[in-house]
């Protein structure tokens, strides 16, 4: 079994693990599931779909934490690319392929709509922790674990280079989804 929209979108994907999709997000915990990675899409792009830019890190190089995530025009630069993976579509860590660091909500606590989307270093932290949400064609939604919140950017309709990537609330607009681009 594979997941849908990876299956789909073509990318390289590893077998799931059937249990862990049967007892939902809610009871697979990062310690709990560590022991089980279950697939991943590498090597991706992240392609907002209102505005059509990649996700990036500002700058592209920086391997320091709370580096902001933005939107640039999608390129071979190594830091418009990114790992996906985790234990089932409702937990996945995004991992920048440049920077090593994952993405996540600052302060990881917040439900605020436009909070800022960060890389920090790659742990157990809920709010490094995505979900696949609803879908639209080719285009996804990745809900934060512990916000409950879109990722999307900031204003959601200009296509400018180095918007910032903020949470928003779920609300079907098209600049909540994201095509995972090989």
């Amino acid at each position: 079994m594979r997941s849908p929209i990876l299956r789909q979108a073509g990318l390289r994907v590893a077998a799931v693990v059937v249990p862990l999709l049967a007892v939902g997000a809610a009871a697979v915990t990062p310690a709990a599931a560590a022991s089980s990675s279950v697939w991943a899409a590498s090597n991706v792009q992240l392609v907002n779909w209102q505005t059509g830019k990649c996700l990036t890190i500002a700058g592209g190089v920086s391997t320091e934490n709370n580096v902001h995530a933005v939107q640039y025009t999608c390129d071979s630069h190594p830091s418009r690319r990114w790992d996906i993976w985790g234990y089932s579509s409702a937990y996945l860590q995004v991992r920048n392929r440049q920077t090593g660091k994952c993405l996540t909500i600052a302060g990881g606590v917040s439900t605020e709509n436009n909070v800022v989307a960060l890389q920090y270093t790659c742990d157990s932290h809920p709010s490094r922790y995505w979900a696949l949400g609803n879908r639209v064609g080719q285009n996804i939604e990745f809900r934060n674990v512990q916000t409950g919140k879109c990722l999307t950017i900031a204003g959601g309709v200009s296509t400018a280079n180095n918007l910032e990537a903020v949470q928003y609330t779920c609300d079907g607009h098209p600049s909540r989804f994201w095509e995972i681009r090989d």
